[in-house]
């Protein structure tokens, strides 16, 4: 009975302590989750925010955007990958009001609890009428 409460004591610790983080969804949008320190994590995921259900003109097809979020050992995180961020990028230099048929990419990578993740946005911009 010992030696199977050392084991199981054993596991949750090392699960504890090696945790991996994972790119969690916040309404479409990439939020860094992690429990533990993190030694080796490689992610990819992807979201979809739906269509306007108004008049509009496309302007342009296959616009996009990037933004990275980086974390430190879960300590010390910064970065702005919002909707509202990327949304302005992507329709900078461009006469349009909107984004419709978004896409947005996560791609993560964690070394030694060191976490970037890139968030990069695609869609189509539209000017409404």
């Amino acid at each position: 009975m010992k030696k199977m409460i050392l084991g199981m004591g054993a596991i949750l610790a090392a699960s504890i302590v090696t945790s991996c983080a994972a790119v969690g969804i916040n309404n479409g949008m990439p939020a860094v989750t992690s429990l533990g320190p993190n030694f080796f994590t490689e992610a990819k995921a992807n979201s979809f925010i739906g269509d306007v259900q108004s008049s509009y003109t496309v302007v342009k097809h296959g616009v996009t955007a990037e933004a990275s979020l980086k974390s430190f050992f879960t300590c010390v995180n910064f970065g702005d990958a919002s909707f509202e961020t990327l949304k302005s990028k992507a329709l900078e230099g461009l006469a349009a009001d909107d984004l419709i048929d978004v896409r947005v990419d996560y791609d993560q990578t964690c070394i030694c609890g060191i976490n970037n993740i890139t968030v990069k946005l695609t869609g189509t911009a539209i000017k409404y009428k």
